[in-house]
């Protein structure tokens, strides 16, 4: 069973993707097209046909980039070719998919262009690989409910690009053994050694393949040279850096902080020895005249950048984001209007919660649901000793009454005695607080089984660390307690079938 909320009640009121959910036409100064059916239909309209040769071109460079893994390109790659339109998404590289997150941002893209097609418009899902982010500590580890946790440690150089690093046979046999604890069973793969971009392309055809998912790698010498006119630019000011700095003024204006600070160029140089530097550091270090020896292989859009890269080559008719994600894509407007670059609709992922037996069980003891905030163990197992002590709220009725009897009373004694009587119950109400945490430490530990078997469900399953169970945990396991990932897709597609905005999902257990 699954039961399906509107993600906008779910998001941090106030924020920029909540707000962008909530009333997208008072935001069209930042984008134009919102992150809904209409708005994506709008899109496709505002932008007319793809530039087939473009597709065409970009096309070959990922059955190239497939092929050079030893893999046979989808078949979604043909319809891509003749123009069918796109719902990109993208993400850094995880070692073993990281959060949960990162698997329903994909399916959130599938089942967008599902609706597509059902309504009679060609539209396949791409994947766009984020390989030359080098925030390495972001993407090392994959957790499972309860432990183990899968800890990728390579050899690696600072400010290396993730994609580029290693992922060899000793990566591999720990991978298998976290599977093996986690999961039960996955697919090994054969090579010994390639980068990790490689090993994630084969993890989403083995996760993803039944449903058709394109992947494309950004870090392409053939698909930068075709960017030329985007990444250029930079060297010489006519960049996105004036676009920014616009946007910046009325971003922090609106949300009061912003995601992404203006840089006068916004690439990064890869270098030949692996590392990644940012433009002006590489300049300090060079001359101006070498810029002209850099190959395009060696040239990397930063954060502000890479939308407007990726979408010249996609040309999407949504793109998927996270909330920080679509954060940050709400400043870029001006940035790809001073491209030329059409803008797709800018919609939020759907999100999930998962339930087990255990976990909705200690869930509906404590009165928590996944619309709330995260709950530690701890503060889970106080709550549901509070809910057992305060019955049906007779102590607070009998309480509240009592004090209004004493104020009334107070008012019929000679002198100030209304003021006093009101100091004294408020005394009154701070011990109650006091006896209150005696009596839950009374019936914890009379309850003590129960009460560990609550802290476990919340900090193994429901929050771990006292987060969002989509935010720390695998989606692989939390999708083997619901059949596996087909059945778990399926489920997804049934449940989004006719929402025309992005929704947050509950899975229950089987009865």
């Amino acid at each position: 069973m699954v039961h399906s909320y509107p993600q906008r009640d779910i998001l941090s009121p106030g924020s920029p993707a909540s707000d962008w959910c909530e009333n997208p036409e008072a935001l069209k100064s930042f984008w134009p097209f919102s992150g809904n059916a209409e708005g994506i239909n709008q899109a496709i309209v505002a932008r007319g046909p793809v530039d087939i040769e473009r597709r065409k071109h970009v096309s070959e460079c990922i059955r190239k980039q497939y092929a050079a893994v030893g893999m046979n390109a989808p078949q979604g790659l043909v319809a891509f070719a003749q123009g069918a339109e796109v719902v990109s998404v993208g993400h850094q590289l995880q070692a073993g998919g990281g959060p949960a997150f990162f698997h329903y941002k994909i399916l959130s893209a599938l089942r967008w262009a599902a609706q597509l097609r059902a309504s009679g418009t060609p539209a396949l899902a791409v994947f766009w690989m984020a390989s030359e982010d080098h925030d390495f500590e972001e993407i090392d580890r994959t957790y499972a409910p309860g432990g183990p946790t899968f800890e990728w440690m390579p050899k690696r150089l600072e400010q290396a690009p993730v994609g580029r690093i290693v992922w060899d046979s000793q990566a591999e046999k720990a991978w298998q053994s976290w599977c093996q604890a986690a999961l039960r069973s996955t697919c090994a793969v054969h090579d010994q050694s390639m980068p990790l971009a490689h090993r994630v392309r084969h993890w989403l055809d083995e996760w993803f393949g039944h449903e058709d998912l394109v992947v494309l790698d950004g870090d392409d010498p053939e698909l930068k040279a075709s960017a030329h006119a985007i990444l250029a630019p930079e060297w010489s000011g006519d960049g996105i850096a004036s676009a920014l700095r616009a946007a910046q003024v009325r971003y922090e204006k609106k949300w009061s902080s912003v995601p992404l600070h203006a840089q006068e160029n916004n690439l990064f140089v890869l270098e030949d020895n692996g590392r990644r530097m940012r433009s002006d550091r590489w300049l300090a270090a060079h001359s101006a005249s070498e810029i002209r020896n850099l190959r395009p292989d060696q040239l990397s859009p930063n954060a502000a950048l890479r939308p407007v890269y990726q979408e010249v080559m996609l040309q999407s008719a949504a793109f998927i984001g996270g909330p920080s994600e679509v954060g940050y894509w709400l400043m870029l407007g001006d940035a790809f209007r001073h491209h030329g670059v059409s803008h797709p609709a800018l919609v939020v992922r759907d999100g999930a919660f998962v339930h087990n037996a255990h976990s909705l069980r200690a869930a509906e003891s404590c009165g928590w649901t996944p619309q709330e905030p995260a709950l530690t163990g701890e503060a889970a197992v106080a709550a549901w000793a509070d809910t057992k002590l305060r019955g049906n709220g007779e102590l607070e009725r009998a309480f509240e009454a009592w004090s209004e009897a004493l104020i009334a009373h107070s008012r019929g004694v000679p002198g100030d005695a209304v003021p006093t009587t009101r100091a004294a119950l408020t005394k009154m109400k701070k011990e109650l607080v006091h006896v209150r945490k005696k009596w839950r430490k009374l019936f914890r530990q009379q309850h003590a089984e129960e009460a560990e078997a609550m802290r476990r469900a919340f900090d193994d399953w429901i929050c771990p660390n006292g987060q969002g169970q989509e935010r720390k945990l695998s989606a692989l396991p939390l999708m083997e307690a619901n059949g596996g990932i087909e059945a778990f897709t399926v489920a997804w597609h049934r449940a989004l079938e006719d929402a025309n905005e992005p929704q947050f999902l509950v899975f229950y257990p089987s009865s």
